[in-house]
């Protein structure tokens, strides 16, 4: 008898314990949706300001959305040193830019806030220590890769203004998909798009 209670807790712990990891798991890809991606034409023409910078170390903020019912959700603030202006018209060297929700950079592989732990260290031992690489943590599909190099080095910024009706994104200038940071190499191919 005593074997038999045992058992049928031990049943009962597993099936409570498979319910709250189901409920983990849920809740995790609420989060995330399946992204679309774009064609250079298109990142090309909808953005307002295309430049070439980098961000300035250290200057990444974490700002939390107020959301109601929505769940967590936040962005980051960057100071962007702007080198060069391929479309758009800027007054000086450097400006704040937003990097929305579902983008996220990570320094020297880790992400910490109040919201989200992202250690991509782990999964690799070379991995270098002051970094700050841009991870799709939107896409549903998402890898453990960057999207981005390291962005304190030069990089094509495609930048817009896009309020998302999903969360409560500023509506300051920044990127909010995957194709709106482009590695130099694809400098002279964007430019075709531009004439």
């Amino acid at each position: 008898m005593g074997l038999h209670i045992t058992a049928m807790r031990a049943h009962m712990l597993n099936k409570i314990l498979l319910g709250a990891l189901l409920g983990v798991c849920i809740v995790t890809v609420a989060h995330a949706w399946l992204r679309r991606s774009y064609s250079d034409a298109e990142i090309v023409s909808r953005a307002e300001l295309i430049v070439v910078g980098k961000i300035k170390d250290g200057s990444i903020v974490l700002v939390p959305h107020q959301t109601k019912n929505a769940g967590a959700s936040w962005e980051h603030h960057v100071e962007l040193l702007i080198s060069e202006v391929l479309k758009g018209r800027v007054s000086t060297n450097s400006m704040t830019v937003s990097i929305h929700y579902g983008l996220d950079p990570v320094v020297g592989g880790y992400s910490s806030n109040q919201f989200r732990y992202f250690n991509v260290r782990g999964l690799s031992t070379n991995y270098p220590k002051n970094a700050v690489e841009v991870f799709d943590t939107g896409n549903s599909a998402k890898s453990f890769s960057p999207i981005t190099g390291d962005i304190r080095t030069n990089h094509i910024w495609l930048l817009r203004h896009l309020q998302s009706p999903n969360h409560n994104d500023s509506d300051m200038i920044g990127v909010r998909d995957p194709e709106d940071i482009q590695p130099m190499r694809k400098k002279e191919e964007l430019l075709k798009y531009l004439q």
